[in-house]
């Protein structure tokens, strides 16, 4: 592996100099100079030592990322993180807390969540992207984190004290909406379908806190809502319940796909059609939504948009051009109308 001195040596430049120029100071130099300096590197195949370089400026161009591919949403907010972490030459190490196939069971253990977040501290990454449950563990042991010092910017969730940056979809818009398109068809018997609601699921609270309060400002409407147990795995169970209740729901608002599609289940089961019996209407625009039968009406998140504005603000608190005050970023997101959603039968 050719080392710096032999570009320099063979540029006729000195060490300095050489350095200086490959790490992009070309302000002092003359442009052949620079030229032949860089091409030479090219040319022997030389490569900049990270680790010499981080000691140097006291960052290892590393963003550590605790976010998992759980489904399709956090796929693409993984992307758009990636892209722009890229753009800026960093490099983003992923990791996340237990087995995908056991979700959401991988979030009992807050320790190892504290634990992973110290294994990319102590690897010196230079700022962290955390996803819902690691910011619970974040914000629970701060104090005695806070020591490292990295910047941190949170997915999808508030943290009842301003702690870190965060960035999420603009729930309230989104559910507004939602109850509005419902409302404008004739419902007035509408349940909604939660999920867990687990202290790391804000987003889930205020998806459905924000649509009661839109629904019930039309006077003669009512809306009743079921959330899911503690461990999200009683779907089904909850669907059938809130359908075969007295309330009798003509419309279903379910906070994710997810529990949509348990509605979509329950419905079959129950002999039930949608939409000409009940409207179903999902948030997320998860990969599956379209493909079901029939294709579901959801609200359509950014989630790539999401990913490269939770890299951006990182970037812009590690060059300093944000400081102060934590940043509270909000996307927003669109209503996607498919064939689940229909007028009421009055």
């Amino acid at each position: 592996m050719p080392r710096l001195k032999d570009v320099a040596a063979e540029a006729g430049v000195s060490v300095s100099a050489a350095s200086k120029i490959l790490r992009g100071d070309v302000g002092r130099f003359g442009e052949e100079t620079c030229r032949r300096v860089v091409a030479t590197a090219e040319r022997l195949g030389w490569r900049r030592n990270l680790l010499v370089s981080s000691i140097q400026s006291g960052r290892t161009m590393t963003v550590g990322v605790m976010i998992p591919p759980y489904d399709s949403f956090w796929v693409k907010v993984l992307s758009g993180i990636h892209h722009r972490l890229g753009e800026a030459d960093y490099l983003p190490i992923t990791i996340w807390q237990g087995d995908l196939d056991h979700m959401p069971h991988f979030e009992a253990d807050e320790q190892e969540g504290l634990r992973q977040i110290n294994r990319l501290l102590d690897r010196r990454v230079d700022a962290l992207i955390m996803w819902p449950t690691f910011a619970v563990a974040y914000r629970r042991h701060i104090s005695d984190l806070a020591e490292r010092s990295v910047p941190v910017v949170v997915i999808d969730y508030e943290p009842d004290e301003p702690i870190c940056d965060t960035v999420g979809t603009n729930e309230a818009l989104a559910a507004k909406t939602v109850a509005k398109h419902l409302l404008d068809l004739g419902h007035r018997r509408i349940a909604c379908i939660s999920s867990r609601e687990s202290q790391s699921q804000t987003w889930a609270l205020e998806r459905r806190e924000e649509f009661e309060r839109a629904v019930e400002v039309q006077s003669d409407a009512e809306v009743r809502s079921w959330r899911l147990n503690r461990e999200g795995t009683n779907g089904v169970e909850v669907a059938t319940e809130l359908l075969t209740s007295d309330f009798r729901p003509t419309a279903v608002f379910a906070v994710t796909d997810h529990e949509a599609r348990h509605v979509y289940d329950a419905a079959a089961a129950l002999g039930m059609s949608i939409p000409s019996d009940l409207s179903v209407i999902g948030f997320a625009d998860l990969d599956f939504a379209a493909g079901l039968a029939p294709p579901l009406s959801t609200v359509r998140q950014r989630p790539r948009e999401i990913g490269v504005e939770a890299a951006s603000l990182v970037l812009q608190r590690l060059d300093g051009t944000v400081s102060g005050p934590f940043t509270k970023a909000k996307i927003e997101a669109d209503v996607i109308l498919r064939e689940s959603t229909a007028p009421a039968d009055q």
